[in-house]
């Protein structure tokens, strides 16, 4: 018994966040009423709103049944933009060897958007400030970002100044982009001026949004600086008018005993000392801000986890009995399953190994999916290999088969020469070096 299936997709490009209607056809070939169960293969089914199983579908003799599966791409930076294979795995309900598993390329486009953020919502500054502006590319592409940055007040005695006005971003990259602002008038005395500044970040197609922050502009003597300036003033003058009067050679004592005069003193010292450690403070953040934007910039040029998926195929009537597939270099590929298939006569056997260590030995007739018991890795040049020996062995001992006497299933018939496997594996490819590798876990 053979099942013969069609998969078919739209040849229009699919940006993310859009549906899409995938149609699947399957044939019922044979004699007999048949159901076939549906299983999704591949990336589709681990995206969000997205079921694996689609379920079964009954089909009469020498007809087909067509199945709509809907899909929702995720909006996802991790989703590359380019052709994207997937399948379906159909297998008959009657005849679990009867297997087909048709498969279908979705044209992933391109789209792009930016996420700004400010280092710090207020800052503060007599002559001049400075902040950072973080840039996250969330789209799938590389993206051209222009910025530009002005007071929202145009009467505001600022002038900002980005250290970079334009840049490039890779999708999922990260980038700082220094802000300084100058006064041009300050002020002498008074209290602290709020003024807003708006960071508009433009990129493709007219795309822009827009961020602000305050800077608040202090006068070079606060009120409280100035009222302890007028006190000391006011000190040291009737200090000095009692030591140049007649009784000031007296009593020396009264000019250095004022009440007034050390208290204001140590005021004016204990702000001068928090206005220092404000400024250090200050200092430090930009510092360990700029530390962990050289760091953000070593790691962008590292390689990256992906999600890993492809199809291995042994057939012995294209005198191809193994696949392999070698891990590339710089990668570790960890395996979550192995969805098998597999169709030929009786007493073939399908063998799976990864490297020198065997996975699983069994006969085409009992063939299942292979999931690792504990966490399997390949390093880099190790192999991954599907091999199917199609040597029969008939069965020894037992009574001779006989043929079904039902009047509701024919006879299947019999295999064509040969054999096939098929091997569809799913899991990562995880860096072996840099900020993205992990530890082997593995046993």
């Amino acid at each position: 018994m053979s099942v013969r299936a069609e998969l078919i997709a739209p040849e229009d490009v699919i940006r993310p966040g859009s549906s899409l209607t995938v149609h699947l056809r399957v044939w019922n070939e044979s004699r007999i009423v048949d159901a076939y169960r549906l299983r999704l293969l591949g990336p589709p089914a681990d995206w969000p709103d997205t079921e694996s199983d689609l379920g079964r579908v009954p089909v009469y003799p020498g007809n087909h049944e067509k199945i709509n599966i809907p899909l929702t791409l995720p909006r996802d930076s991790e989703l590359a933009p380019g052709p994207l294979t997937f399948a379906v795995h159909v297998a008959s309900v009657e005849d679990p060897h009867a297997v087909a598993v048709p498969e279908a390329v979705i044209s992933v486009g391109e789209f792009h958007d930016i996420e700004p953020q400010l280092a710090r919502p207020r800052v503060f500054g007599v002559l001049w400030s400075s902040n950072l502006i973080v840039l996250e590319n969330t789209g799938n592409a590389t993206t051209a970002v222009r910025l530009r940055a002005a007071p929202e007040d145009e009467k505001a005695p600022l002038r900002p100044k980005l250290r970079r006005s334009r840049l490039t971003l890779k999708a999922g990259e990260r980038a700082r982009v220094s802000l300084g602002v100058r006064v041009v008038t300050p002020t002498f005395t008074g209290t602290a001026t709020p003024w807003e500044i708006g960071v508009r970040v433009g990129w493709e197609q007219g795309q822009e949004c827009t961020v602000s922050y305050v800077h608040r502009q202090r006068p070079f003597l606060p009120k409280p600086a100035l009222k302890a300036l007028i006190v000391l003033s006011a000190v040291a003058i009737a200090c000095a008018a009692v030591w140049i009067s007649p009784l000031g050679g007296k009593k020396p004592g009264a000019q250095t005993e004022s009440a007034k005069g050390p208290s204001q003193m140590e005021a004016v010292r204990e702000a001068e000392k928090k206005e220092a450690e404000k400024e250090k403070q200050q200092q430090q953040q930009e510092k360990d801000a700029e530390e962990k934007a050289e760091q953000e910039k070593d790691a962008a040029g590292a390689l990256k986890k992906k999600p890993f998926q492809t199809s291995l195929t042994a057939d012995t009537r294209k005198n191809e009995p193994a696949a392999a597939y070698k891990v590339a270099k710089g990668y570790r590929l960890q395996i979550k399953t192995v969805q098998l298939s597999a169709s030929g006569p009786e007493g073939a056997t399908v063998f799976l190994a990864a490297g020198a260590q065997q996975l699983q030995s069994t006969g085409i007739n009992n063939i299942k999916d292979y999931t690792p018991p504990a966490p399997l890795s390949l390093t880099e040049n190790e192999k991954l290999t599907l091999r199917v020996d199609c040597t029969a062995t008939p069965p020894t001992g037992g009574p001779a088969p006989t043929p079904s006497t039902s009047p509701t299933r024919s006879t299947p018939t019999p295999p064509a020469a040969g054999c096939i496997a098929t091997a569809v594996v799913v899991g990562q490819l995880i860096p072996l070096k840099g900020p993205y590798a992990e530890p082997d876990k593995s046993a």
